[in-house]
């Protein structure tokens, strides 16, 4: 592995991130790291394949990057920019408690007392009022309020980063030679930077016809919606950046129709029981709710259930993936402790030895740094249980399906369902409260991203473990980039109350909330076996699903679809599945795989075309409409 595409890598992952913020509070422009296969990291690959390589091939051909070293950069990039869905909640939250405490809000009595201050930055002469609204004039700023409080936060991201991609390693043969998972953004990332024949300087499919068509309709689209900027009155493709919402009926969900390029794209990759599984779960569920809602039947929160049986059934999904894997986890362990020399583990981005003990100790530290906070003991270990569910549930889905837009919904309120309130301690409760600090775990946080970042290590040169390091070392730049960046657009920018972001404006206070209506409201509460009976019957159906998907070849639909069908990405990007599963059926039922092999390339333009019109509109955004961008791309967080 050579030392100069591993620094590339690095730099790469760390100025993604560090623009991230630009991009979202100074310009309002696209969001390009919100979804599960960042944009941000996808056109860094085009452009390194289309742009760098082509510059340089015929002057310095040593500089050329194979697609071994398009893999590495693929593979640093994949957990580094996992970074920014979860630290601009993370920065959001830590600064609010003494900013926003008012009587009104009687934080003072509830909140503030049972928050360990050495966790959240001081507001001593107006530290933190100043990040909000920007410095005063010959103030430097104050780093001394950040320095201990994003000391500790940042050792338990590391660990959480450092359990994750051991994580993966772990389970990286089970899922891509045992399982062989489809991994679509790492499989279809590198499509696209296939070496050219010798002789040209462009891959193949660049010269086939069906390739530009596909190019030419979302860049048309999306061109002409640019040219709308500058001429508010023509008409556009509207659709494209628009979530119409349908009503069904009085006290239904509206259905989310919106139309996504990008969702679509990735989406025609995944196999039809899950595209299938996907919106038809959706449909069920809100009938399930609309019904619920309307007969009174079932919680009074949102989804009536719904969100109960996804995450027991996904807690079911999770167990049986371990299950099913426990062969290789056992021999994983034995050549951990030296009793399997027969097990190869030469080509894994770390030992099998480093990785059991890295996510033990990682683990531990987790523990002991929520025990830190005043979190009881057990409560820590039920957050921990199901954080860990979540996480291998949300990446193993990503690794199945390559659906962009996902996340689960927190490890909080199974924790509360299981444990009750009333059975917490106020400094637990507002502890637990705190982890939501940490929004980005409903995505999966770093797990996902360490599962694609060891499968495309696959597609690398052998002797794979400075490629391990690497990938960790771009994970933690990636934290400091965003996290210093937002503090200076803060203080030297516009002040974060300007960034127009829903994070500063109301998603940081809502944790703390919790913890006043979670302490005034223990005493009445009890326990709302709703929950419990729609969550057992959400197993039973993951439990039957799983069982009809292995014994019979043809069964049509997927368990994922079930454990993740009212989640709010599911929701917003149900459109674009259900288009992606129509055409891709027509597909084979027309023309079967070799007529779907070949409209790949089509696929492929497309997916081209809308990252050259995101980019055009971006550019555009910074020299002519500063401040006032347009979210061209726009993943549901």
């Amino acid at each position: 592995m050579r030392l100069g595409v591993i620094v590339l890598g690095v730099l790469l992952t760390s100025c993604i991130n560090g623009f991230d913020p630009i991009s979202r509070y100074l310009i309002h422009s696209s969001s390009f790291t919100h979804s599960q296969m960042p944009f941000a990291l996808l056109v860094g690959l085009l452009l390194l394949g289309y742009l760098y390589n082509p510059l340089v091939r015929g002057r310095f051909p040593n500089l050329v990057l194979t697609r071994q070293d398009l893999a590495a950069v693929l593979a640093i990039g994949f957990l580094g920019t996992t970074v920014p869905t979860l630290a601009q909640r993370f920065v959001a939250v830590i600064s609010a408690p003494d900013y926003y405490a008012s009587p009104e809000n009687e934080w003072p009595t509830y909140t503030l007392p049972n928050l360990q201050r050495w966790l959240f930055p001081s507001n001593t002469g107006d530290g933190v009022g100043m990040f909000y609204r920007g410095l005063s004039p010959g103030v430097p700023l104050p780093w001394e309020i950040w320095i201990g409080p994003l000391f500790w936060w940042f050792s338990l991201l590391v660990a959480i980063m450092l359990a994750c991609f051991c994580l993966s390693v772990i389970l990286r043969k089970q899922w891509s030679e045992n399982e062989r998972l489809a991994f679509p953004f790492v499989e279809l990332s590198l499509m696209l930077v296939q070496e050219p024949e010798p002789g040209r300087k462009l891959p193949q499919f660049f010269g086939q016809r069906l390739f530009w068509i596909g190019f030419a309709i979302p860049a048309v689209m999306l061109l002409w919606n640019t040219a709308g900027h500058f001429y508010p009155g023509l008409p556009t493709f509207a659709f494209l950046n628009t979530r119409i919402l349908l009503p069904i009926g009085r006290g239904f969900m509206p259905f989310f129709l919106q139309f996504d390029f990008y969702v679509i794209c990735f989406a025609y990759f995944t196999t039809l029981e899950i595209l299938l599984s996907m919106w038809l779960f959706h449909i069920l569920g809100m009938v399930q709710d609309g019904v619920s809602t309307r007969i009174g039947f079932g919680p009074r929160s949102y989804g009536s259930g719904v969100i109960s049986q996804n995450n027991y059934g996904l807690l079911v999904f999770v167990m049986w993936s371990l299950w099913i894997a426990r062969g290789h986890i056992r021999d994983v362990w034995r050549k951990a402790v030296g009793k399997a020399p027969e097990v190869d583990d030469s080509d894994e981005l770390l030992s099998y030895r480093t990785s059991i003990f890295g996510f033990i100790l990682a683990s531990l530290f987790i523990f002991f740094w929520l025990c830190k906070t005043r979190m009881n003991p057990g409560v820590a270990v039920t957050f921990m249980f199901f954080t860990l569910i979540l996480y291998l549930g949300m990446a193993k889905i990503v690794a199945l399906s390559g659906l962009v837009s996902l996340r689960g919904s927190g490890s909080t309120g199974p924790v509360k369902g299981l444990i009750g309130i009333w059975n917490m301690d106020d400094t637990t409760i507002a502890a637990l409260n705190q982890m939501g600090t940490l929004y980005g775990n409903a995505k999966g946080f770093a797990m996902p991203g360490a599962a694609n970042a060891s499968r495309a290590g696959d597609h690398t040169a052998p002797h794979r473990r400075r490629l391990g390091g690497a990938i960790l070392l771009g994970g933690i730049f990636s934290i400091l980039a965003f996290v210093i960046t937002t503090l200076i657009l803060g203080y030297y920018g516009p002040g974060a109350e300007n960034f127009g972001d829903y994070s500063y404006t109301r998603g940081n206070r809502h944790f703390f909330n919790y913890t006043v209506s979670d302490i005034k409201g223990r005493p009445e509460a009890e326990r709302q076996w709703w929950d419990l009976g729609f969550g057992t019957f959400g197993a039973a159906m993951t439990l039957l699903l799983i069982f009809l998907n292995q014994r019979f070849p043809g069964w049509p639909l997927h368990p994922v679809g079930f454990t993740v069908s009212l989640q709010f990405p599911t929701r917003a990007s149900f459109f674009s599945v259900f288009l992606a599963w129509l055409l891709k059926m027509i597909v084979l039922r027309i023309g079967g795989i070799e007529l779907f092999n070949r409209s790949r390339v089509f696929i492929f333009g497309a997916l081209m075309g809308y990252t050259l019109g995101v980019l055009v509109s971006f550019l555009l955004d910074i020299f002519f409409f500063m401040g006032q961008g347009h979210r061209m791309h726009t993943p549901p967080l």
